[in-house]
C-alpha cells in the first residue's frame, strides 16, 4: 500500500498574501517595513483619513504582519519580527519589489515631511 503525503497547509502563506493584496496595504507596509510609524504618520503619508489607515493596519496585525503599540491616545506600528519561513521569504519579496516603484518613494518623501510636522505626542 502506498503512503498518502500530508496535506500541504498553505494557509499561512495565503493569509499573508490576502492581507497583502491591497493597494493601500502594500504601501503601508512598505513604509512600516523602514521602522515604527504612528498611526497619525502612516494616514497623513498616504493622503488617507486615520480611520482608514486604522482598518488597514487591524487587517495587517491580524495576518501577522505586523505588531502595535499604543502610548497615550496613538498607536504605534512595527513590522512584525516572528514570520516562519515561508511567511518570511515571501514578505521579503514583496518589500524588495516595492523598494523599486516609482510611487513608493513618493511616500517615503511625505511620510518624512509629515513626520517632520506632525508631533503624535
Amino acid at each position: 500500500m502506498t503512503e498518502v503525503p500530508a496535506p500541504l497547509d498553505v494557509r499561512p502563506a495565503s493569509g499573508l498574501l490576502k492581507a497583502l493584496a491591497d493597494d493601500t496595504r502594500l504601501r503601508v507596509v512598505a513604509l512600516v517595513s523602514r521602522g515604527e510609524l504612528c498611526v497619525c504618520h502612516i494616514a497623513s503619508a498616504l493622503d488617507i483619513s486615520q480611520p482608514s489607515a486604522s482598518q488597514h493596519l487591524t487587517v495587517l496585525r491580524n495576518a501577522g504582519v505586523v505588531d502595535c503599540r499604543r502610548k497615550g491616545s496613538w498607536v504605534y506600528y512595527r513590522m512584525a519580527t516572528e514570520q516562519g519561513p515561508v511567511r518570511g521569504r515571501i514578505l521579503r519579496a514583496v518589500l524588495d519589489g516595492l523598494t523599486d516603484l516609482e510611487g513608493a518613494a513618493e511616500d517615503r518623501r511625505r511620510l518624512a515631511a509629515t513626520r517632520y510636522g506632525v508631533s503624535c505626542e
